[in-house]
């Protein structure tokens, strides 16, 4: 008798495959997305603005910045590596600055640190903050 069900059984479900059941009953054909390509699309597309109020570095840090610097990534200056912070200030500000909005090293840095949609003061906030807490004195 149960092999009987399980037959049974297979053959409805195997007849509304591919045939969607709305949940009043009816059978209506559902509609394909829009192609996507992912990644690629979202890139190519214009940062949606911030609207608030304009962010401290400690804010910027905490929103994108910490993603790498809180662990080292890819060589990413942890705040705190006096070391390692007092290496990239010897560079200047304007290289600093350089490497945040462009990127660096083949994109191991993301252009504008991965926040599309900081400000370029924004920007300059978070790598100040990073420098404060390192100890190091913010170049000329």
């Amino acid at each position: 008798m149960n092999a009987v069900l399980k037959i049974a059984a297979l053959v409805v479900l195997s007849a509304s495959v591919g045939k969607p059941v709305m949940a009043g009953g009816s059978r209506e054909k559902i509609k394909p997305l829009a192609a996507t390509q992912g990644y690629r699309d979202e890139i190519g597309r214009p940062p949606e603005p911030y609207k608030g109020p304009p962010r401290s570095g400690a804010e910027v840090y905490a929103y994108r910045c910490a993603a790498c610097h809180a662990k080292t990534t890819q060589g990413a200056p942890m705040p705190g590596d006096d070391l390692e912070w007092a290496l990239r200030a010897r560079q200047g500000m304007d290289t600093l600055m350089d490497h945040t909005i462009n990127g660096y090293r083949q994109l191991l840095m993301p252009p504008r640190g991965g926040c599309r949609n900081c400000s370029d003061a924004e920007l300059k906030a978070a790598v100040l903050y990073m420098l404060k807490k390192s100890g190091v004195e913010p170049p000329a």
